[in-house]
């Protein structure tokens, strides 16, 4: 059975057969900057078409192919600059990384770091990086945006071993580097709506008002190089229009454009496939409402998780008879307050029990329980939906 990045021991399984899941070419006939855009990792989406058929046999979500793909280009930047080491000091040289980016707040993932099992550390610290981006106000929008912030930790990383930049420094500046490029696209659109000037305010309190512009952040990197390309050609698409308008490269933002054509053309094209293969709908930036957002772009992932994990949960919640009892009537009645406070509560510990559905226990997931909690009597049994029938009458 293929391995399950959401399952604990994963990382060990991926070393031992990691030649069957290795998604980059090792050879270096192909830069491994082109082989990510090719992936459609530097646009924000994994188009598995274009990973080895290992990945064709077992259905993925875009978090857990995003988790072979970064723990792959960390260990391919580790190799690159730390010739002829050997594995366990890959992972040890990553967990120090994120030590100097995770701050060790007496929270929840605080815990991570004191995993004595190097391999378990690092699952959960690739785990957190992810769900921290995905909950995060000031940094999240939808997993497009999400998987290229993952993807500035593996430029710092990058940073860190060539120069000892500091990595929280570093990724400060990149950030702020495409939030600049964020808001001159909306600034150049005419006229702006009232959303767009909501959302340029918005982005603009994201930047700080320290100096990032130390000549030592201009590292010097074909991976760099070709993210803020990409980054500015994925920002380039009109999903209303379906069409893509690339800015004039007379803004400073864009000035890259003009400097490296050949790059740009090949990035547009390769964005063009990406683009049919999501049939012609992809949206970098959809809003600035945190909630909707997650909701939105979260609805079909709980979904696909619930419908996953479908025979655990059902087995957790006909434990609780309470429970089951309320969840059918809640389908053809309004339940009272303290009838959906113990709903609530009583799934959030069903929950507990099954860990890829832990997501939505940690800061922020809450939000999505009433999303949850939809979807779960369509999961139940026939013979569930035909108590609640009889129940109705």
């Amino acid at each position: 059975m293929p391995i399950n990045p959401s399952i604990n021991g994963w990382i060990v399984k991926y070393f031992s057969n990691k030649q069957a899941y290795q998604i980059f070419d090792l050879d270096k006939s192909i830069p491994i900057e082109l082989q990510i855009r090719k992936i459609g990792l530097s646009y924000g989406i994994i188009n598995i078409a274009n990973l080895p058929n290992i990945f064709q046999t077992f259905k993925l979500t875009q978090e857990e192919l995003a988790k072979f793909c970064f723990l792959q280009l960390l260990e391919n930047v580790h190799n690159k600059l730390c010739v002829n080491s050997e594995q366990n000091e890959f992972v040890e040289s990553i967990i120090a990384y994120y030590e100097l980016i995770i701050p060790k707040k007496n929270t929840l993932f605080s815990t991570f770091f004191d995993e004595k099992n190097p391999y378990s550390r690092l699952e959960k610290i690739l785990s957190l990086r992810w769900k921290e981006h995905f909950f995060s106000q000031s940094k999240n929008n939808n997993t497009i945006l999400n998987m290229l912030l993952l993807y500035i930790d593996v430029l710092a990383y990058e940073a860190y071993l060539t120069n000892n930049i500091e990595p929280k420094v570093y990724t400060t500046y990149l950030i702020e580097k495409a939030i600049e490029i964020l808001i001159k696209f909306k600034e150049e659109k005419r006229p702006n709506s009232e959303q767009d000037i909501h959302l340029i305010l918005f982005l603009k309190k994201l930047t700080s008002d320290e100096d990032l512009n130390d000549p030592i952040l201009y590292h010097d990197s074909n991976l760099r190089l070709n993210f803020i390309i990409d980054f500015i050609i994925c920002n380039s698409w009109d999903n209303e229009i379906k069409t893509l308008v690339i800015p004039k490269a007379i803004n400073e933002a864009f000035s890259i454009l003009k400097e490296e054509k050949e790059n740009v053309n090949e990035s547009i094209n390769t964005f063009k496939k990406l683009l049919e293969a999501q049939n012609l709908d992809y949206s970098f930036y959809k809003s600035t409402n945190l909630l909707n957002n997650i909701v939105t772009n979260s609805t079909s992932y709980i979904e696909f998780l619930l419908t996953r994990n479908k025979t655990r949960l059902i087995k957790e919640l006909q434990k609780n008879t309470q429970l089951m009892k309320l969840l059918a009537e809640s389908t053809y009645r309004d339940l009272n307050d303290e009838e959906k406070k113990m709903v609530k509560n009583q799934t959030i510990d069903a929950l507990k029990t099954i860990p890829s559905l832990a997501i939505f226990l940690m800061p922020g997931g809450t939000v999505l329980l009433p999303v949850i909690l939809k979807f779960i009597p369509s999961l139940l049994p026939s013979s569930f939906n035909e108590n609640k029938a009889d129940d109705k009458h």
